[in-house]
């Protein structure tokens, strides 16, 4: 099955599976049932996204700290291993509220799961 990435602003799409939103605030003019659910913990910390959106932080900082920080969390590293077995059976979205082909964490996280899914294949 496939991991996919995409902005919450575009519609649903059958091939979606289950939606994910990873944001650490909640995107305005979004429905909650535009989801399916809501992890916060793969979000970007409340400052590690406002130096980055103040540009304190720049794009290759920003991904040393993020990836840091997901892996230094219990919470965030049961997200994905838990992301990482649903999309053994069905198709998973992150949603996160940058346009699509802008910098954005989701496709960060993305690579962690795909990460996690090789090496549980390995295993299996």
């Amino acid at each position: 099955m496939l991991i996919k990435v995409k902005s919450i602003y575009k519609p649903k799409d059958e091939e979606d599976g289950i939606r994910i939103l990873i944001t650490r605030f909640y995107p305005r003019g979004v429905r909650k049932d535009h989801f399916d659910q809501w992890m916060r913990e793969l979000a970007p910390s409340k400052d590690l996204l406002k130096g980055y959106k103040t540009g304190e932080v720049n794009q290759n900082q920003f991904t040393k700290q993020f990836l840091k920080q997901i892996n230094s969390d219990d919470e965030s590293k049961l997200a994905i291993q838990t992301l990482s077995e649903l999309a053994c059976d069905s198709n998973v979205t992150l949603l996160c509220y940058e346009r699509d082909g802008d910098f954005c964490h989701r496709h960060l996280v993305q690579d962690v799961i795909k990460n996690q899914m090789n090496k549980q294949e390995l295993f299996v």
